[in-house]
């Protein structure tokens, strides 16, 4: 069935698209795993096959091996608790690593935990350098963001 629905589109980008939203709605029918679980042998969300690894411990690993997609999606893992207890701390050392390999989505997570004071002190200036960091790459959201901090008074 799901070979069926993808290779009946013709795009490329759409057969990507239809078939995440496929294994998307197949995990829907599994229902769901407890944030407290701490196993790093599950299977992880789409994000981070995605990314290239299938655990946590696999994204840990590529991570270390300087594979910065595999650090995002590990630091999210962290960050909001999926297969281990929340942890915003070491979810921003893990975006800071993928940013200082020049990835933006680590610069931009970064900077999103800094301007929150989520894990780490909260750092306006610094928040705001690593969001121009990712608008010069092309993000218009991070020139957003640069600019609304910017604006704000410290």
């Amino acid at each position: 069935m799901l070979a069926i629905m993808t290779n009946a589109i013709e795009h490329p980008t759409l057969r990507v698209l239809a078939l995440l939203a496929a294994i998307g709605l197949g995990a829907c029918g599994k229902g769901n795993s407890s944030s407290q679980d701490s196993s790093t042998a599950k299977p992880l969300e789409v994000a981070s096959m995605i990314a290239g690894c299938t655990t946590l411990d696999d994204c840990n690993r590529q991570c270390t091996e300087k594979t910065p997609t595999a650090c995002v999606s590990a630091g999210r893992l962290y960050e909001f608790g999926h297969s281990v207890p929340s942890d915003p701390a070491h979810a921003f050392q893990l975006y800071e690593q993928a940013c200082d390999w020049k990835y933006a989505g680590g610069c931009y997570n970064a900077a999103v935990l800094l301007e929150a004071g989520k894990g780490v002190e909260k750092d306006l200036s610094r928040a705001r350098q690593l969001y121009a960091q990712v608008c010069q790459l092309g993000s218009k959201t991070a020139c957003g963001r640069a600019d609304t901090l910017a604006d704000s008074k410290p």
